[in-house]
């Protein structure tokens, strides 16, 4: 009878056991692993190119140029609706009344551009509420989010001065147009984890992001705790931190929830800002500071498990000089495809400076990737593929391609066609194009390469 009853207990004590271990994500056992063996050393795959990401970053003109009266900070996703381009940002005075950080007495403002690089403020989208709202001290680090004809703004939320750097919420305004008026939710729709003394959210939940993906409402947030580790950013760097700032996820069947945060929580080990994006089947994600995995570039399959796949270009001893696209925000094609990097081909990003006329003040700016392209006579005389004409007027020919696929993209990095070797031997017609530059990709069993294309 006890050797039946130690039997059962065992079983279920190995079913418990079974469990934790399947929700725990894939970063925190990487992160259990680090931390064991005492080496936060991460190991990076060298054999996937196309995760390998490097930045170029511009300064905009117009209303958002630098401007140190003004602080621009934590642009949204970039979103194209009736030939315009729309962010939407925090937006405060650098020198206003009372402020004590650049996040502090913020409102939502937006602008709007027609190449990208120019905008023009709009004015405020969404404005900090009355005295005893959720939102009442600031509303910031806004993303946005459309689905069905529908304009969502997610953003973080402080309702007093006392909370603005600990017990941030999430909130949530929609619109029918991207210039508004804008309805707020009633209360926000998520909070931290407050009840659990561990919890990787127990301070703040920040920097939300929604991705639709496998049919439901996925939110996407950076959680600020209570526990150290040995494996932070700011150590490695600054040499004093113990910081901790992971990412976890909420998820919903409807867009304005409820979200339920998910038991694989945190999905990350890493991340200061979210930025995700979808990437074939599955998503993709840039992590940016506090962490050992800074830098890194990884892939899900299931919006839970990331596993690394590159890095980003980050210098180790003087990261105020990267051109890390710090805060993200990425220019959202309505058009999908499978290139891995296919969500961060450009976008708008922010900067901090600290010695303005107001004291710290942040600017936005815009952010490009670089692409490793390659002439098209390199390409003949390295791979043997000769492509012609260059500039083009209707086709364009690619002989000598013998295996793999070829894609077509545009300046934005979304894909216009891919077709495989045999199609390629009749070109791809690019009549009914627009005049500018054009990026065709070949991917075979044993490399990939690029070259640019001008459409005359």
């Amino acid at each position: 009878m006890k050797l039946k009853l130690f039997t059962t207990v065992t079983i279920i004590l190995a079913a418990i056991t079974t469990m934790i271990a399947q929700t725990k994500s894939a970063a925190t056992l990487r992160l259990e692993e680090y931390q064991s063996s005492g080496n936060c050393n991460v190991n990076i795959p060298t054999n996937n190119p196309e995760w390998n990401l490097e930045f170029e970053v511009t300064n905009l003109t117009g209303d958002l140029a630098p401007n140190d009266f003004y602080t621009r900070r934590d642009p949204s996703s970039v979103l194209r609706v009736n030939d315009k381009y729309y962010v939407w940002y925090s937006y405060s005075l650098s020198n206003g009344a009372g402020k004590i950080s650049p996040w502090d007495l913020n409102d939502l403002y937006y602008a709007t551009s027609t190449d990208g690089y120019q905008w023009t403020e709009q004015g405020v989208a969404v404005a900090r509420g009355p005295v005893g709202s959720f939102d009442h001290r600031s509303a910031f680090t806004t993303e946005i989010f459309h689905h069905n004809g529908m304009f969502y703004l997610v953003y973080q939320a402080s309702d007093t001065q006392a909370n603005l750097n600990s017990n941030n919420t999430i909130a949530m305004a929609y619109s029918s147009s991207p210039d508004g008026p804008w309805t707020k939710l009633d209360n926000p729709i998520l909070y931290p984890s407050s009840g659990e003394s561990i919890a990787f959210d127990k301070n703040a939940v920040h920097d939300p992001c929604i991705i639709y993906f496998n049919n439901k409402f996925y939110m996407y947030y950076k959680g600020e705790g209570n526990q150290s580790s040995i494996c932070s950013y700011n150590t490695q760097i600054w040499g004093t931190s113990n910081k901790q700032v992971k990412w976890g996820v909420a998820i919903a069947d409807n867009v304005t929830g409820p979200y339920v945060k998910s038991e694989y929580n945190p999905i990350t080990n890493t991340g200061h800002e979210v930025c995700i994006w979808h990437s074939g089947d599955g998503l993709g994600i840039m992590l940016h500071q506090d962490g050992p995995e800074y830098g890194t570039t990884q892939y899900s399959s299931d919006g839970l498990n990331f596993e690394i796949m590159g890095k980003v270009d980050f210098p180790l001893k003087q990261p105020w000089n990267s051109t890390y696209p710090e805060a993200a925000g990425l220019y959202r094609s309505e058009t999908s495809n499978t290139n891995a990097a296919s969500g961060v081909y450009w976008g708008l990003s922010h900067v901090l400076n600290w010695g303005g006329n107001y004291g710290s003040w942040m600017y936005i700016r815009r952010f490009d990737l670089k692409r490793n392209t390659a002439s098209v006579k390199d390409i003949q005389k390295l791979y043997g593929v000769n492509i012609y004409p260059n500039p083009v007027d209707s086709i364009i020919h690619i002989d000598k391609f013998d295996n793999g696929k070829v894609t077509l993209y545009d300046m934005n990095g979304a894909m216009l066609k891919e077709i495989n070797a045999s199609e390629a031997k009749s070109g791809i017609n690019m009549s009914d194009f627009s005049s500018g530059i054009y990026y065709l990709s070949f991917k075979t069993a044993s490399a990939s390469f690029s070259t640019k294309v001008l459409k005359n």
